[in-house]
């Protein structure tokens, strides 16, 4: 009985961490970065979706994100069982460009995502200067993949091909290999970029249903609508707090991660 126990937790183990991957073994990571330092949140700012002012949508990015890694960082400090975690400075935009040495598209229908190769100079530069073994990078990037998206009573959806921001996270080593990622958040990504208009067909008396971009404003009002407090902070944004909850939760040391 103790036996058939086991084999029934053992795959919830394993579904619970599908949120973050190892690329080399969980225990040989942890044995490698014992200070995780954690960079500015990075923006890739190539139009790689079909959205009008694309350059405005990044600038709003890049300004919602300043001193949001902060707030990672002391929840990282608390849960993720490293040695230290600490905060690397640096003009996120700099560091992107001196960073990110390129990407390409992974996964298929929802789970598709963008992935990243790293500089190898550049981040054994930027370690050895903040004096960490590994780096945390977050990179916000637009995607087009299927998603369900339900209208404002949740009494009807639309599945279809929608563009969103999502999170591509990596602890890279200064080789720039890359020991650990995840792509994320799942069920809508990061930031929803088009919604479908359920209250345009229904007064219009149509089963045709139209699917727009959402405006800067409304953008810019779901990256500062509050969340529940995260590590000590009240009203911190619930975007960047699902993210960063996902994250950590990801990082927490588990069964499988020890072999």
């Amino acid at each position: 009985m103790r036996r058939w126990c086991f084999f029934l937790l053992f795959p919830l183990l394993l579904t619970a961490c599908a949120g973050g991957q190892y690329k080399i073994p969980g225990k040989e990571s942890r044995a490698k970065v014992r200070v995780l330092g954690v960079v500015p949140l990075l923006v890739d700012a190539r139009p790689t979706v079909a959205r009008p002012h694309w350059d405005q949508v990044v600038r709003l990015l890049r300004r919602q994100n300043v001193g949001r890694e902060k707030a990672l960082v002391r929840l990282l400090r608390r849960d993720s069982g490293y040695f230290d975690v600490r905060a690397v400075p640096g003009d996120p935009e700099q560091l992107c460009s001196a960073l990110v040495a390129g990407s390409s598209l992974a996964g298929k229908g929802a789970d598709r995502h963008r992935r990243y190769r790293f500089n190898p100079t550049a981040v054994a530069e930027l370690a050895r200067k903040n004096m960490v073994d590994g780096l945390l990078v977050i990179v916000l990037n637009g995607v087009g993949r299927p998603e369900s998206y339900w209208g404002r009573a949740h009494l009807n959806y639309l599945k279809a091909n929608y563009n969103l921001i999502e999170a591509y996270a990596a602890v890279v080593l200064p080789s720039a290999t890359v020991a650990w990622d995840y792509a994320g958040p799942s069920d809508g990504g990061f930031l929803p970029l088009q919604y479908p208009d359920f209250d345009e067909a229904y007064f219009n008396r149509t089963d045709e249903v139209r699917i727009k971009n959402i405006s800067l404003v409304g953008l810019k009002r779901t990256l500062t609508r509050p969340g529940k407090s995260l590590s000590g902070q009240s009203a911190f944004p619930q975007a960047y707090r699902r993210l960063f909850e996902e994250i950590a939760t990801a990082f927490k040391p588990r069964l499988f991660n020890l072999f």
